[in-house]
């Protein structure tokens, strides 16, 4: 035979030891797999093969004979529905090249054939020599142009290659170096492995992907069902919260290529996981290198059901007769079914515009897609996230052709027909049909982007209203003050309500990352100012700022443009909070980077939200990370959970929080399953803030010296948390305590009114002094508001010091 399975003892080297180090081979002998993939000993993701090209993807002019066993047979798909076949060829035991730095599998590349040049159909278990060219196909070292040269035999048995258990260490360096020394191999993925991610779609190719973690990784371990997943840094539940970030290289990607060569289709997917579901076989597939990533291609996966993510300390309901709720919701990509004849980017078939060339992807497939999906937003904000009276939108639609006519769109072929985004229209309209409450929304379309995405708003109209917009005001008005360096638009100077504000992005701004535009936003944030009853049909209100923002995309790209959108944010809260005292401002959305301390660029930090913080502004992620650390994030990115989504309030909106929460109805499900209803329906879960919606009226301690003789005044600051929009009428009596009534204070029993837009009145108490040597005294204020406020503790101490 001339390729024996074991190689003669007795054969002189005629290769450089630089191809196959440590192995001698006669010059007839095909190479081993690993002299093809060369040794690995630093930068692996950039390793090239030595017979490959220095550079690029090209193939090698040389044909190399490579020998080993079919271990996998792959399928894939074009994004124009066509085969793509290929397998996976790993040395035997036995034939490896005995160096422990390289692989001793690689990926065999066939395109649309299901055979070799001259005919052989690649047979899983055949030991086979090959005659092929190398290349590194987007840094996957690869065979391609491959024809059998001899099949050595047939049937070898899977115990006869090496298969080790996907098991690389957390640091992601080591990693990489871990994943490029299997690269092409067979991996096991054990069962009991978890899922920290829902799978996830990519419709054009019909690819999935899932991320796990090993069965053995101390994260499984955790007490708390919801905290067995990786948290990317820094979180408090990260696997290393000192350090401040590793990389989190624990993570699996589990790919699709394996289960659609088993299923002879190239639509077949990866089951539909969700996170915490664990593996309930082993999965064992080939490592493959694509997209920046590595991934094991398993020719099966079966997963059991895990701990449900909806029920990770989801959002309770707002109490209406005291409460309100402000929420984030990013609706992701939601585009309606019609094409609007004043839009060249807006439905599949139009032409183009600048900045946006077709194929235009966001486009629902059908009128029944979209309709679905309607019905399926309609359902998590009632059913979820409990019909919040401000939600702050992003990635609707800015299309405006519709006007809303009894409990449907007319839609027709005028430009801004009503001044509000058709999608969010008919989002209202589902909920409202589907038995929920009426909803309005609200937008100024000239903060939408290029291809038509915008920030928005929905709001409940049984409770807020938009206020009306003069041409005076300091935020809304013909000339905003807010303070900014860049020179503002000329939309700025437009009377709106809401109102898109913007500016010509500083020439001084870091562009190192990049930057999308040559203004600060590319989707502008929308300020709304509403009034806001403290209770459906009361006539107490009170004014609510709202500002939705959605900041250019990639955390770790574009830095330098998304601290200047945070500093444009700050100044328009500093503004608001300047010109209109006692303001309430919740500042939101998708602001596309993590809270402090967390930095996507550790080599070299930003601080990306530093302004707003500076501003003075909370984020309430640090109030749902201290009460709920297991649920503190809204996004799932390559197994990672982590926060795009952003709540911030000032400090007046502070002092009425109740709770933040997280509803986990998308980021952890499995794209495009219809058994999950309608979670999973976005790629965000909103973020969710309850407050009080009555002001609060709030006694204060007082403090005198009983002095010698006659009275003196002991004055108690009785203050509501913000101005009423009437009067109130408050009540106090003096409570005798270690001070008694007559002998040390004089009795005490009266009302008096805060007027409408003051914040407070003192009571006096008149404190009698003597020259007795006697310790201190105390006294209690109790007080009442005779109105629609509330009161946390009625009652405030007064304490009478001796001076004798």
């Amino acid at each position: 035979m001339r390729y024996p399975r074991i190689l003669p003892i007795l054969v002189a080297p005629v290769l450089t030891a630089v191809l196959i180090p440590g192995v001698a081979r006669a010059a007839d002998e095909p190479l081993s797999v690993g002299a093809v993939q060369g040794s690995t000993t630093s930068s692996p993701r950039t390793h090239r093969s030595p017979l490959a090209n220095p550079s690029g993807n090209g193939t090698s002019s040389t044909l190399y004979e490579v020998r080993g066993v079919v271990t996998q047979r792959t399928l894939a798909r074009t994004a124009a529905g066509a085969d793509q076949n290929g397998f996976f060829l790993q040395s035997r035991k036995g034939t490896e090249d005995g160096d422990p730095a390289s692989s001793d599998g690689i990926f065999v590349f066939m395109g649309s054939f299901t055979s070799l040049i001259g005919g052989y159909v690649p047979t899983v278990g055949d030991e086979i020599v090959v005659k092929a060219r190398v290349s590194e196909y987007f840094s996957l070292t690869q065979l391609s142009s491959a024809s059998l040269v001899t099949k050595l035999d047939s049937g070898v048995p899977m115990s006869d290659v090496q298969i080790d258990d996907a098991t690389p260490p957390v640091d992601v360096a080591a990693a990489d170096l871990f994943w490029e020394r299997h690269e092409g191999m067979q991996l096991r993925v054990r069962a009991g492995s978890g899922a920290v991610s829902g799978r996830n779609v990519f419709s054009d190719t019909a690819d999935a992907e899932i991320w796990v973690v090993d069965r053995d990784d101390p994260l499984l371990d955790r007490a708390d069902p919801y905290a067995r997943r990786v948290f990317r840094d820094a979180h408090p539940l990260d696997d290393d919260p000192a350090r401040f970030d590793n990389g989190n290289g624990d993570r699996i990607l589990l790919g699709p290529m394996g289960v659609k060569a088993t299923a002879g289709d190239n639509s077949t997917l990866l089951p539909p996981v969700k996170t915490f579901d664990t593996l309930s076989a082993d999965a064992v597939g080939g490592v493959y290198y694509a997209f920046n990533k590595y991934g094991l291609q398993p020719s099966t996966a079966e997963f059991a059901a895990g701990a449900d993510p909806s029920k990770n300390n989801p959002p309770k309901p707002a109490k209406r007769g005291s409460e309100f709720a402000v929420s984030t919701y990013n609706v992701e990509n939601l585009y309606d079914y019609r094409d609007d004849p004043f839009d060249g980017c807006d439905f599949t078939g139009n032409s183009g515009c600048p900045g946006v060339s077709p194929p235009f992807d966001y486009v629902p497939a059908s009128e029944a897609a979209y309709t679905e999906k309607l019905g399926n937003l309609a359902d998590q904000i009632v059913n979820s996230m409990h019909s919040p009276d401000v939600i702050l939108a992003q990635e609707a639609e800015d299309q405006d052709i519709c006007t809303v006519s009894g409990t449907a769109l007319s839609c027709g072929d005028t430009n801004n027909a009503d001044g509000r985004p058709d999608t969010l229209q008919e989002l209202a309209l589902t909920i409202k049909n589907a038995g929920g409450p009426a909803y309005a929304a609200a937008f100024d379309r000239t903060g939408a982007d290029a291809r038509g995405i915008t920030a928005a708003f929905l709001y409940r109209t049984d409770r807020l209203s938009l206020a009306a917009a003069s041409a005076d005001d300091p935020i809304l008005g013909s000339a905003p003050q807010v303070q900014y360096r860049g020179t503002p638009l000329a939309g700025n100077a437009d009377v709106s309500n809401p109102k898109a504000l913007n500016a010509v992005l500083p020439a001084d701004v870091d562009r190192s990352t990049g930057v999308d535009g040559a203004n600060v936003f590319t989707r502008a944030p929308q300020v709304a100012l509403f009034d806001v009853k403290a209770a459906p049909g009361a006539s107490e209100h009170f004014q609510l700022w709202a500002i939705s923002n959605h900041y250019s995309s990639g955390p770790d790209s574009r830095v330098g443009q998304r601290r200047e959108q945070a500093t444009y944010g700050g100044a328009i809260t500093t503004a608001i909070e300047a010109s209109h005292p006692h303001a309430r401002i919740a500042y939101g959305g998708d602001l596309n980077v993590f809270p402090r301390p967390d930095e996507p660029v550790p080599a070299k930090p930003a601080d990306q939200l530093g302004p707003l913080y500076d501003a003075g502004l909370h984020n309430l992620w640090d109030d749902l990370v201290a009460d709920a650390p297991a649920s503190a994030y809204s996004y799932v990115f390559d197994g990672q959970a982590q926060t795009l989504d952003n709540l911030f309030v000032n400090e007046a909106l502070y002092g009425d929080l109740i709770e933040m929460r997280a509803a986990h109805i998308n980021a952890d499900w499995a794209a495009e399953d219809e058994a999950n209803g309608s979670k999973g329906s976005s790629d965000h879960d909103p973020q969710i803030a309850r407050f009080q919606s009555k002001a609060a009226l709030i006694p204060t301690d007082a403090t005198v010296s009983e002095g010698n003789s006659g009275t003196t005044a002991l004055g108690f600051p009785v203050g509501l948390s913000r101005p009423l929009s009437q009067p109130l009428t408050v009540c106090a009596t003096a409570v005798p305590g270690s001070a008694w009534p007559i002998v040390d204070f004089d009795p005490y029993f009266g009302c008096k009114s805060i007027p409408a837009g003051e914040t407070g009145v003192t009571f006096t108490v008149k404190v009698r002094g003597d020259r007795l040597r006697e310790p201190d005294e105390k006294l209690t204020l109790v007080v009442a508001g005779l109105g629609d406020v509330r009161q946390t503790d009625p009652s405030a101490t007064g304490v009478i010091k001796n001076d004798d």
